[in-house]
């Protein structure tokens, strides 16, 4: 009856295991996303997307940089939202959006880089009391919240033509004075990327490490009691 009673125990730490592989991988699926589709004109039309805010913050803005040689570019609002494009951004503002809801921003862009050609999108997400997530790091296959790598797409096949210039009103000329932030977003794609980089791989070997660690430590448990002869 020995090995029944400590039976428990094995099953405390594999669930302790499975509660740290859940804990570590949650973070990951929160963050911005994007896709990409031919539009009219030779546009493409990029969607970007989140699902949360700023550790509990609503959001309250999104400041998209735009791909360098971009032009063309109409911006399409969330209702109650607007938005203002300049030679380097667009920068939608509106109503709170709570964290956990979905919102979508879309804009249709002339793209100089080529079809099949792999685009970086940072962004920044702007949040009540002043909060931001950062979307700027290095793209990676990890998306959690520590790394906050950019987004990115893949230019689409277009069969359309781009306009020689464009008369939309939508879009705002270009002007010489940045935004607040915009050269932050540019500098900071480049500074952070060996950092994110770092991160990223040291957080992955620190999970690795514990999960070791915790199996480990339930088999020598399974081992030791299984062999536990049963007394009566």
């Amino acid at each position: 009856m020995t090995t029944l009673r400590r039976t428990p125990l094995l099953l405390l730490s594999l669930l302790t295991a499975l509660i740290a592989i859940v804990a570590f991988a949650g973070p990951a699926s929160a963050h911005t996303g994007t896709s990409a589709t031919a539009a009219p004109e030779g546009r493409t039309l990029i969607t970007y997307s989140f699902s949360h805010g700023c550790s509990g913050a609503a959001t309250i803005g999104l400041r998209a940089q735009l791909p360098a040689g971009a032009t063309s570019v109409i911006a399409s609002n969330p209702e109650g939202w607007s938005s203002v494009v300049s030679a380097t951004e667009i920068h939608w503002t509106g109503p709170a959006i709570a964290d956990g809801a979905t919102a979508h921003f879309d804009a249709a862009i002339v793209l100089a880089q080529p079809a099949g050609s792999t685009v970086t999108l940072p962004n920044i997400q702007e949040c009540t009391g002043g909060a931001e997530l950062a979307w700027i790091g290095a793209p990676s296959s990890d998306v959690g919240e520590s790394s906050r790598p950019a987004p990115t797409i893949v230019v689409p096949q277009n069969a359309t033509v781009a306009p020689v210039a464009t008369t939309e009103t939508t879009v705002v000329a270009p002007t010489t004075t940045a935004k607040p932030g915009t050269a932050r977003m540019a500098t900071e794609t480049n500074a952070i990327t060996e950092e994110g980089s770092a991160q990223s791989e040291a957080g992955r070997w620190v999970f690795i490490g514990v999960c070791a660690v915790i199996v480990i430590g339930a088999g020598v448990l399974y081992l030791k009691y299984r062999k536990t002869p049963e007394k009566s």
